[in-house]
């Protein structure tokens, strides 16, 4: 199956529990909500790309248990190519996250935990590059050989290739020269440069490689180099209940708009509009918006509520399926 979008990462399980408020010690509290859903960065930028209207596909390697079963349903229930997915023995796991997040400071916590029988990434020889190269934009989220082989490979095939610096580690940079369009979290900006203003940090990044540079802020908004020109946008504001998944959906949204012909200044307001529905809602993927819901909310600031709301309460369904029954 050809693709517009391919994604490389680690998918994961979302247990995702939303807070009223944080308690404080040996206190208690009601949870708005407890769904359970996929999630991961690259996972979840592809299901933006297919709820936008883009075909998207995964590649990535999930353990052989019932919780890569779950993953691959949610990819399937929001319309992402699973078929060049990888699966692991039977007594494999894929990862398992708890997204605690608190409607009233629009904070979160991830917890996780290592355990031996988590499946190993996918290898260079793993890759499907004919896969890759039936796509137009590839999206991955880290440097680490396999990334830097996909992205290569890209490269020379015409593709554009985009990455999710969610995070700074120093070989995350040894992928750079290879990456068209670089969007760092305001993390990244403070791990990697912490005595630089916004905009020298942008033209740091530039001059190893990648001609498009932007860095996303929260609530603050996002600021990018474009062809020398440093831009600042202001974030849309929303009733925000929980931004988990805000960036991961902001890179999915982006490279739909690229692909839509925006100008990249047009793609980052896109793509704010497109993370700020999404926080309206619980978990990263519940309130990713179509792209008629986005356009709407881009012309009048009205969220239609009607496709999230039956999506929430999907998810509520299968939570209660999986605890329950």
């Amino acid at each position: 199956m050809a693709v517009d979008i391919v994604g490389i990462g680690t998918p994961v399980m979302d247990m995702i529990v939303n807070l009223p408020f944080l308690p404080t010690e040996d206190g208690a509290v009601r949870a708005n909500e407890m769904i359970h859903q996929g999630g991961g960065k690259i996972a979840t930028g592809m299901v933006a790309c297919a709820r936008l209207g883009a075909k998207a596909g995964v590649l990535a390697k999930l353990g052989g248990n019932n919780i890569g079963d779950f993953i691959i349903s949610d990819f399937q229930y929001n319309k992402v190519d699973t078929s060049h997915i990888l699966r692991g023995a039977p007594d494999t796991s894929s990862h398992f996250v708890i997204s605690l997040s608190e409607a009233k400071n629009s904070t979160r916590i991830f917890i996780g935990r290592s355990q031996p029988k988590y499946i190993e990434p996918m290898t260079v020889d793993e890759i499907d590059f004919d896969y890759i190269a039936s796509a137009k934009y590839l999206l991955i989220e880290n440097g680490n050989e396999t990334s830097i082989a996909a992205a290569k490979f890209a490269k020379e095939k015409g593709l554009t290739v985009a990455i999710d610096a969610d995070y700074f580690v120093e070989s995350m940079e040894d992928i750079l020269p290879w990456v068209d369009v670089f969007i760092g979290s305001e993390y990244y900006y403070q791990k990697r440069f912490e005595n630089m203003s916004l905009r020298e940090s942008c033209e740091a990044v530039r001059a190893i490689g990648p001609p498009v540079v932007w860095f996303t802020l929260g609530a603050r908004g996002c600021v990018g180099l474009l062809d020398g020109e440093y831009h600042e946008l202001p974030s849309y504001k929303v009733d925000v209940m929980d931004t988990t998944g805000a960036g991961d959906v902001f890179h999915g949204a982006y490279l739909v708009a690229m692909m839509d012909g925006m100008s990249h200044r047009e793609c980052a307001q896109f793509s704010s509009a497109v993370s700020a529905i999404k926080c309206t809602y619980p978990g990263g993927r519940t309130g990713i918006p179509s792209r008629e819901i986005t356009d709407r909310f881009m012309k009048d600031g009205i969220i239609d509520k009607k496709e999230l709301d039956e999506r929430l309460e999907y998810y509520r369904t299968s939570f209660n399926n999986i605890v329950f029954n």
